[in-house]
């Protein structure tokens, strides 16, 4: 789950950068200038020096700057997720809009009982939940353009009759050229088994993740649960990642072509 973590340099800067200790620098400085005096300046600079030790150390200040760089991620993610939705088949994008709904109504329903960091965290998992939705969406994609249209019945009918032939034929350059073909079907055949498996599973995770925001809002109804996170992640962690599935994909057609029986 994406999570705002700062290093104390970090905090430094955004201290430093902040508008109010800016307006105080240069309001110093101006008031050097109008009195001819460095007075004005060295009392800014002493009051720029203690708020850089102070500042980036205290607990509400780290708080606003990890809510502020937590909205503009949040703000950035949202606007990619929609450039992808445009890559998806209509019924997907439906799909998907109605997980961010349930999303939403989720967040609805905590929010004013959840400390703000946890809040956040909240909304990062759920942001994690989704982005993993679409990416078995996409996978999804992928899967359908690589099956097969050729029905299994025909292909097997095909290596039936090239199996035939193989043992009919004695003429050792059209036995090979036979084998070959052979080979090929077989070699499809496998690979749109493997990838029928795959497809199920990929089926079974939507509706997993689909399912988990029901789920999540029922947990959450309980007054004593106020970990949204953490639901969010231990849901994310039972169902996986799309990346699994995508290397299984890749091997289905990296595999060696299997040996015909002959």
């Amino acid at each position: 789950m994406a999570d705002v973590q700062l290093s104390s340099t970090s905090y430094l800067k955004y201290a430093f950068k902040d508008q109010h200790n800016l307006v105080v620098l240069l309001g110093a400085a101006c008031f050097s200038l109008a009195f001819a005096s460095p007075f004005p300046l060295l009392v800014g600079a002493v009051f720029e020096l203690l708020w850089l030790l102070s500042g980036p150390q205290l607990p509400a200040f780290r708080d606003w700057v990890d809510f502020q760089l937590s909205t503009q991620y949040l703000a950035r993610a949202e606007a990619a997720i929609e450039t992808a939705l445009a890559e998806l088949s209509e019924a997907d994008a439906r799909r998907f809009s109605a997980l961010s709904r349930n999303a939403t109504e989720l967040v609805a329903n905590v929010q004013d009982r959840l400390a703000t960091r946890e809040l956040q965290l909240g909304l990062h998992g759920l942001l994690e939940l989704r982005r993993t939705f679409l990416d078995y969406l996409f996978l999804g994609q992928r899967i359908e353009a690589l099956v097969d249209t050729t029905p299994s019945a025909d292909l097997e009918k095909e290596a039936a009759k090239l199996q035939e032939s193989y043992g009919a034929q004695r003429e050792l350059i059209l036995r090979m050229t036979i084998r070959k073909a052979l080979t090929s079907i077989q070699r499809r055949l496998k690979q749109q088994v493997a990838l029928e498996r795959v497809r199920r599973n990929l089926q079974l995770r939507l509706e997993m993740l689909e399912s988990s925001l029901p789920y999540l809002r029922s947990r959450l109804a309980d007054p004593t649960v106020e970990r949204l996170a953490q639901e969010v992640d231990a849901a994310l962690a039972e169902i996986g990642p799309a990346e699994a599935l995508e290397l299984t994909v890749d091997e289905i057609f990296t595999q060696p072509p299997p040996s015909p029986a002959l």
